[in-house]
């Protein structure tokens, strides 16, 4: 019985011991019920349904709360897809409340007048990375927040913040805002105190530089991507805490000779980076031999840089990253760094000017897992004798050298398993592609091989690679059938197979395993047969190329329903039908292309229903080629854009379609979108079809209208006087028609107009003279019964042939090759941006 009747009171007792584990107070909860009712505007997923009032629901059952001893002590909300103005002040009536975590969210406002409830602050943990906050970083996280040990506001708006830092901060990081002040970045250096890790890069810091020796105990620093600029502090490194392990500062404009900075006293640090500035010397300080304890060592993209490579980096035991990418080292690559084998897993000495090849001694590198020696001038077999035995490797990279011999991926399959990129674009190999290359390298996920000499037919078993993603194989020798097995590779992102001689009829089978496909250029080749219509399946698919073959019937239902769709070619077929109507429903169509064909009917005027709903970006940052007809209405089209990843522009110049006119010009580039705010179509040919009736007055709204061109058709009826909108209208063509009337004054207000043909037409009246109307030459015009005036007769005289205004001719001759650097998109007329060095190679 003894025992019995003390049950009861031990039982009671652990009662009270666990209940306050699990019961939070009515105060908690109604702070945090109050801070989802402020704050939370937004919860899609229903993230907070737990969170209401009542008996039996405890916030420490709520998601996203872990209690200590019954008192909420955790708030983690962390990537929950919540939005709504961020209120803190509710969170004042947590009071064991010690960690915060509201990243990876939509909450936005300004937190610097949110300071009040900080005053008994006992946070230790706060994130609110990745949010929309702005205005300035509330000083009251630092001065009322004695214990603060870890603060992430990088990835919002913030523009400026207050210090010092408490002695408790050990980590902070404001990377990704937008701070700008130098006099707070240099201010923060002279007075962190405790801070081990800082990263403030990736904003807008302007000025110089300070030491940062009062920074005792930093072990990480990361200023990189800002605008830093002047010399790069000589004594940056000699005068660094030593407990500096981490230095990033590239990405800023530091300039200046590097090569007798002292680097003596670096003896802690394991990550060097200085990449992506403006630095120069010719080779790397010697004192740099005393960092024997780097791991990274990063000094890419300086493009002063030169010399040779040094062999004392092989010296280096712990060396695990070595990039010295963009610059211009020359000589052959010293065997010496073969020494870092043991350790070596990224070695990245693209865009130099390097010879030779590999040295033998890196066989053993049996740890590398990146390799990158692309655009250099290697030449010889090494791919087959050397890179095969490096058992690790993931990436290869070799574009733009010179390497020979037969195709290397059977060497390569069979002793790097793990590959998952091939790139091995411009160069010279040749041979067919093995059978049996997806069950050798099972990770495969991108294989581009274009502008080598590849022949034979594309093997199908490549439709066993599971994992691949990218199949690059232009500009090459191939031959055959395009295997229906690849096109239902479930991961299948972009399939560039353009400039080969495949044939046969495109397999109907596109995206039937998956929506993956966002790129298919297929162009130049022998297709026959119809335009498969699985291709209306392929929603996410951005640029599509089918120009250039033999590809006959109406293009199928369904183009409408491909919303990511940017650039359109299917040029230079034999396609007949009306053109799409529901083109126009593709919201982010940008290019056009239709030219050559045997399209009838009209031309659509839904084509501009896409006018102000392009947002940009969509095909950013591919490599492209833009051949430009500069011989006028003798030759179809106003141009042709080409993909052109790892492609020599030299090799471009061979091909025929360079030379179906007589006078042309190459540009190359990669694509930015320029728009300020929604845009439209820039592109639009759709020259040499029997399309009749009238021209839409609707293409007037396209307002980034940059290339119109409805030549060589039946059509009829005036000139639209909309046409006076198209303020960005570099090019436009509307030759051999039957237009009628007069040309539009508002015409001659479109100030970037650097092309303009408007003859074999029924057109009457005066030829404007206002803006760039007199500035073209009479084959423009020619051709008109009833138009007069400057460069034509005057009205009312007769022409009297005396040849006063000769049309211009453009000679046969070596076709140039133009660089553009800062340009968008639209290509190559008087609207450009801005123009590189041209090449001139002879045809």
């Amino acid at each position: 019985m003894a025992r019995a009747g003390l049950a009861v009171p031990i039982l009671l007792l652990m009662l009270h011991l666990v209940a306050p584990t699990i019961v939070a107070t009515e105060e908690e909860a109604a702070a945090l019920l109050a801070f989802k009712r402020e704050s939370v505007a937004a919860d899609p997923h229903r993230t907070l349904a737990t969170w209401v009032n009542g008996t039996t629901s405890s916030p420490c059952t709520w998601a996203g709360i872990s209690c200590v001893d019954g008192r909420v002590r955790t708030l983690n909300l962390g990537g929950m897809s919540l939005s709504g103005r961020l209120i803190l002040q509710d969170l004042a009536n947590l009071p064991q409340l010690r960690s915060l975590n509201l990243s990876s969210n939509g909450f936005y406002g300004n937190l610097s007048d949110q300071t009040l409830w900080l005053r008994q602050c006992l946070l230790r943990d706060v994130d609110l990375s990745s949010n929309a906050l702005n205005g300035t970083l509330p000083g009251a996280f630092l001065a009322y927040c004695g214990g603060l040990r870890f603060l992430n506001l990088s990835r919002n708006s913030l523009i400026g913040g207050g210090f010092p830092f408490p002695q408790s901060l050990h980590s902070l990081d404001m990377s990704n805002n937008q701070l700008s002040d130098a006099g707070l970045l240099n201010y923060t250096l002279t007075g962190c105190h405790g801070v081990q890790y800082l990263n403030l890069s990736a904003n807008r810091f302007t000025g110089h530089l300070l030491e940062i020796t009062p920074c005792s105990k930093v072990v990480v620093l990361d200023l990189s991507w800002n605008h830093l600029f002047g010399l790069l502090p000589p004594n940056l490194v000699a005068a660094a805490p030593v407990t500096l392990t981490h230095l990033t500062i590239a990405g800023n404009k530091f300039s200046g000779d590097i090569s007798s900075y002292e680097f003596s006293t670096c003896a802690s640090l394991t990550v060097l980076d200085l990449s992506h500035n403006q630095l120069s010397s010719k080779g790397l300080p010697p004192s740099l031999a005393y960092c024997h304890h780097l791991e990274m060592l990063d000094m890419s993209g300086n493009k002063l840089l030169s010399g040779m490579i040094p062999e004392f980096i092989g010296e280096f035991p712990s060396l695990r990253r070595l990039k010295l990418a963009g610059n211009k080292f020359f000589g052959e690559i010293p065997d010496r760094l073969s020494l870092l084998c043991d350790k070596l897993v990224e070695l990245d000495l693209s865009s130099n000017q390097l010879i030779g090849s590999l040295p033998a001694s890196f066989s053993k590198c049996r740890s590398l897992e990146v390799l990158d020696l692309g655009r250099n001038r290697l030449s010889g077999e090494f791919v087959v004798t050397v890179i095969s035995n490096m058992s690790s490797l993931r990436v290869l990279h070799m574009p733009f050298n010179n390497i020979t011999g037969e195709n290397p991926l059977p060497a390569l399959a069979s002793g790097c398993p793990l590959l998952e990129e091939i790139a091995l674009g411009s160069n010279e190999f040749y041979g067919k592609i093995m059978p049996n290359l997806c069950s050798s390298l099972p990770l495969l996920r991108k294989l581009i091989l274009p502008n080598n000499y590849l022949s034979g037919a594309i093997p199908p078993s490549l439709g066993h690679c599971d994992n691949l993603e990218t199949i690059h194989l232009s500009f090459n020798l191939l031959v055959g059938r395009l295997p229906p097995e690849i096109l239902v590779l479930p991961k299948l992102v972009e399939l560039v197979l353009w400039a080969n001689n495949l044939s046969g009829e495109i397999p109907d089978r596109l995206c039937s395993n998956g929506t993956t496909l966002e790129t298919l250029v297929i162009s130049y080749n022998n297709f026959n047969g119809g335009i498969p219509p699985s291709i209306t399946m392929c929603v996410n698919l951005i640029w599509v190329s089918l120009a250039g073959n033999h590809l006959t019937g109406n293009v199928p239902p369904g183009f409408g329903h491909l919303k990511k769709l940017a650039i359109l070619q299917l040029n230079s077929n034999s396609l007949s039908g009306l053109v799409p109507a529901e083109l126009g429903s593709c919201s982010n169509l940008i290019w056009l292309d239709l030219n050559s064909n045997y399209f009838t009917g009209t031309i659509p005027h839904q084509l501009a229903a896409q006018a102000g709903l392009i947002t940009g970006g969509i095909v950013s940052g591919k490599q492209f080629a833009f051949l430009r007809n500069e011989a006028g209405n003798i030759c179809p089209g106003a141009g042709v854009l080409f993909e052109f990843l790892d492609i020599r522009p030299e090799r471009l110049a061979q091909f025929p379609a360079v030379h179906s006119c007589t006078s042309t010009r190459i540009y190359t580039g990669m694509t930015v979108y320029t728009f300020s705010k929604n845009g439209s179509m820039i592109f639009l040919d759709l020259s040499y079809n029997g399309l009749t009736g009238v021209i839409p007055t609707s293409l007037g709204s396209m307002m980034y209208l940059q290339v119109l061109n409805l030549g060589n058709n039946e059509l009829a009826g005036p000139i639209p006087d909309t046409f006076a909108g198209l303020k960005l209208l570099g090019a436009l063509v509307l030759s051999h028609n039957h237009l009628t009337g007069a040309i539009p004054q508002g015409l001659g207000s479109l100030t970037f107009l650097a092309e303009l043909d408007v003859s074999n037409n029924n057109l009457t009246g005066h030829i404007p003279t206002s803006g760039q109307l007199m500035t073209f030459p009479r084959s423009s015009y020619e051709n008109n019964s009833g138009l007069c005036g400057i460069p034509l007769p005057p009205c009312g005289r007769f022409d009297d042939g005396d040849g006063e205004h000769e049309p211009q001719y453009f000679p046969d001759g070596p076709v140039p090759i133009v660089s553009l650097t800062g340009l968008g998109i639209g290509l190559a007329f008087g609207f450009v941006v801005g123009f590189g060095s041209g090449i001139f190679l002879p045809l």
